[in-house]
């Protein structure tokens, strides 16, 4: 995320933003069935399903869900 920008959706864990987590895990699953239905062995579906579902969910977090960060001075 750019300097001076924050996210404003819930976090898991206290620090990943509820976007990114679900990507992973929805892109980590639909490896495994990838994996599954061709037969292969190995986990590099389920790592690029990982990869691939973080960025989709960086994406979002960036695109829908950042914010400017108000200045202290402009708060009181």
């Amino acid at each position: 995320m750019k300097k001076g920008y924050h996210s404003r959706q819930s976090k898991l864990f206290g620090s990943i933003p509820r976007s990114e987590y679900l990507g992973v895990a929805a892109g980590f699953a639909i490896g495994m069935i990838v994996q599954g239905l061709t037969g292969m062995s190995g986990s590099a579906f389920e790592i690029a399903g990982a990869v691939i579902g973080f960025a989709i969910g960086y994406y979002i977090d960036v695109t829908y869900y950042a914010e400017k960060d108000v200045p202290v001075e402009e708060l009181e």
